[in-house]
């Protein structure tokens, strides 16, 4: 999966994402709070089986470095 798949998905289930693109840094968009860090947390576990934390949310600066946390096949 590519990651303009991922961010699709991700777009899909996190409001905040809408209009975002790849290279988008995450404290950019309007939204970005603590309950998006959920959302996503929730959608990546939900639709890849992966457990993150909080904290690699946090350390995440752009919409790219969130995707490269879920592996592609």
């Amino acid at each position: 999966m590519k990651q303009t798949d991922l961010l699709i998905a991700l777009q899909s289930d996190v409001d905040c994402f809408s209009g975002a693109t790849i290279d988008t840094p995450l404290e950019s968009l309007p939204r970005w709070d603590s309950l998006s860090i959920l959302l996503v947390i929730s959608h990546i576990e939900a639709n890849y089986k992966i457990i993150l934390s909080g904290q690699q949310i946090r350390e995440c600066r752009t919409v790219r470095d969130l995707l490269n946390l879920i592996p592609t096949l």
